[in-house]
């Protein structure tokens, strides 16, 4: 093929010679979906499914089954808006290039004969892609890898999962299962497609290796009564009245059957025990289904991990600083039916997180999959919850998240009352990450007036500390607070902010804890670097949680609020991964005022307009639509005779 007869570049006049384009620096892994994007750069692996189709379905080569989805509608786009001409084959043995066949004909008869021939070309492609789409579509993008193996190998030293391990080596000691491309089955009236991985039922009981087991089965109910917020806690091991908490939640139930059945699932965290997480899906029955891990902290265990289980795919996300941690903890699950939901939680994927540790997590309600026909920014909310989803995903630049950049595209999120609020390594011009992305919205949605807004404070509640420098200003009670403490129609001015309280566990907390000491284990912050600003006992409160019995169960969660001077509203809830610290929030440069991120981070927005219409959430016990904060409120101030904890005494 000659490239010069390929590209649709703008011509002046009859100049034949058209510009090159530079090829896209992407790849095979591009998501861009703009015109301007595939006007200006070439991208070959779509130029070749574009040559070999010549009038016939597109084929899309196996190695692309990920992605197949996404290249269709990238390859609407070259089509549609004639961004690609292929030569065009003439019949009787004419030559596909252009060459005058009659002799008479002038250049400019060719010319014309030529586009004439490359338009109907385009017409026929138009009617051919958008046919094939409606099909693909339909499938539910049934493009997971066969072959898995049913055998999970339980590595926690938890007493019970050990002993299995010892006596018997592995959970289930059935031997590998041929998944293969089955013919399609019925299942009620639905027909799936040749790649479905069916539900392998366990051989052993949940109870016998897992603390607390909730009924099977009622997750749908629980979730459906959480609504507007959907906010759950995690059940704390030793305080039973946890166990029946409406909003309490275990890792299985994430996984009930009452929500769908599962198809495929991606995991982004940092810390992942992955003994523990795949014991979690084997007793949910789901040990053949896809699942795709990212992850920060580097484990031996994870690097090979889809030699053992084929069906589990991990890669590790690489920092470029030694200070930027991947913090970020969601899931995306998405289901037989072709719908999804999305988590956003603070818990690392491992056992001690999930017993005696305060977390919290956003359950999304279900996001159905959208019309055949739909274009990837239908069903988007009112908090543009979907268009941020995808530009965070679409950052690591990660072929393994393809499909479920595709899914999130063609899933309808207009009933999510959210937003999602991210941090990405780099500098950032824009509001879109970070304390300014807080500070963005909170100033076009905060309703708390003007006058009244010193009277409310900031109660930023985390798992650890920051290095602030030698002056509460310099950062903390400077842009943090700042961004932190905006409302609706304020000018920006250089006034009092308002009072700062920050929940962090003293030493006391933690030694009352369900684990003693070991219950700071999830609390990181260091007394050497405490001892560089001893001005922050200033602003240090309890960790106090007797309203929601986690009074002993330390906070890994991390939360911010603002809290009326009665204490019975709330302006805005912030859940989240990110700790009061630079790396998490950013910080930003003097000169250019770039926002300058460490880490990775994400959490969700709660502001009352937008979940129940209201300008503030109520706060109190039987309130209507009360919002279940998991600390007392308000805070207790650390005594004078009280630290905070630090790392160092566990050592």
């Amino acid at each position: 093929m000659i490239p010069s007869n390929k590209r649709m570049n703008k011509m002046d006049g009859n100049q034949n010679i058209k510009r090159a384009k530079k090829e896209c620096s992407y790849g095979e892994t591009c998501y861009r979906l703009n015109p301007a994007h595939f006007r200006e750069f070439s991208h070959p692996h779509l130029e070749s499914i574009l040559d070999n189709s010549r009038g016939k379905e597109y084929e899309i080569p196996e190695k692309f089954n990920l992605q197949k989805n996404m290249f269709i509608d990238q390859l609407n786009i070259i089509v549609e808006k004639n961004l690609y001409i292929q030569n065009v084959e003439v019949k009787d043995g004419a030559s596909s290039s252009m060459q005058n066949e009659n002799p008479g004909t002038s250049s400019n008869d060719i010319q014309n004969q030529n586009n004439s021939r490359t338009n109907d070309s385009q017409i026929t492609k138009v009617s051919q892609i958008k046919e094939i789409d409606k099909l693909t579509s339909n499938r539910s993008n049934k493009n997971l890898n066969p072959n898995c193996t049913q055998t999970i190998n339980l590595s926690r030293s938890n007493e019970k999962l050990s002993q299995s391990n010892n006596e018997s080596g592995n959970l289930v000691s059935g031997s590998k299962c041929d998944m293969g491309r089955q013919p399609a089955s019925k299942m009620g009236d639905k027909v799936r497609d040749s790649d479905y991985r069916p539900i392998v039922p366990p051989t052993k009981h949940a109870e016998d290796f897992l603390k607390v087991v909730l009924p099977r089965g009622k997750m749908a109910a629980k979730h459906a009564a959480s609504a507007p917020y959907y906010i759950f806690y995690t059940t704390i091991t030793d305080a039973k009245q946890t166990h029946t908490q409406p909003y309490s939640i275990t890792f299985q139930e994430i996984l009930d059957s009452s929500l769908g059945e599962l198809k495929c699932s991606l995991q982004i965290n940092f810390m992942v025990e992955i003994g523990w997480l795949l014991a979690q899906y084997y007793f949910a029955g789901y040990s053949a289904k896809k699942l795709t891990i990212l992850y920060g902290d580097d484990c031996s265990d994870m690097k090979n991990i889809n030699k053992k289980k084929p069906n589990v795919e991990a890669h590790y996300v690489n920092m470029a600083t030694p200070f930027g941690k991947h913090h970020t903890k969601m899931m995306l699950l998405c289901y037989e039916d072709g719908s999804i939901r999305v988590v956003i939680s603070t818990a690392n994927l491992y056992i001690d997180d999930w017993e005696n540790r305060t977390q919290g997590l956003w359950f999304s309600p279900r996001c159905p999959e959208l019309p055949a026909d739909a274009m990837p920014h239908d069903g988007e909310s009112p908090t543009m919850f979907k268009r941020s989803l995808l530009r965070y995903l679409a950052h690591y630049h990660l072929p393994q998240l393809a499909f479920y950049l595709d899914r999130v595209k063609r899933c309808d999120f207009s009933h999510i009352n959210v937003f999602l609020v991210s941090s990405a390594p780099g500098s950032h011009f824009d509001l879109d990450w970070g304390m300014t992305r807080v500070g963005a919205l909170l100033r076009q949605h905060c309703e708390i007036p003007p006058a009244e807004n010193r009277s409310w404070p900031l109660i930023a509640q985390a798992s650890s500390l920051g290095s602030y420098g030698n002056e509460a200003k310099l950062w903390l009670t400077g842009d943090f607070l700042h961004n932190f403490t905006k409302v609706k129609n304020q000018a920006q001015t250089l006034s009092q902010p308002p009072e700062l309280k920050l929940i962090y566990p003293s030493l006391e907390n933690v030694k009352q804890s369900h684990d003693d000491l070991l219950g700071g284990g999830c609390l990181p912050y260091a007394a050497d670097a405490h001892k560089k600003q001893l001005w922050l006992n200033d602003y240090l409160y309890q960790w106090l949680a007797t309203s929601t019995g986690r009074h002993k169960a330390m906070p890994h969660i991390k939360s911010y609020t603002r809290v009326s001077p009665d204490n019975k509203m709330a302006a805005y809830y912030l859940l989240t991964s990110g700790n009061v610290s630079k790396a998490a929030w950013g910080s930003l440069n003097k000169g250019n005022r770039a926002l300058r991120i460490m880490s990775y981070e994400c959490g969700v927005l709660f502001l009352p307009r937008f979940v129940i219409n209201q300008d503030f959430f109520p706060l109190q016990e039987n309130a209507k639509n009360r919002l279940i904060i998991p600390y007392d409120v308000p805070p207790t101030k650390y005594t004078s005779k009280m630290s905070p904890w630090f790392s160092d005494y566990l050592h």
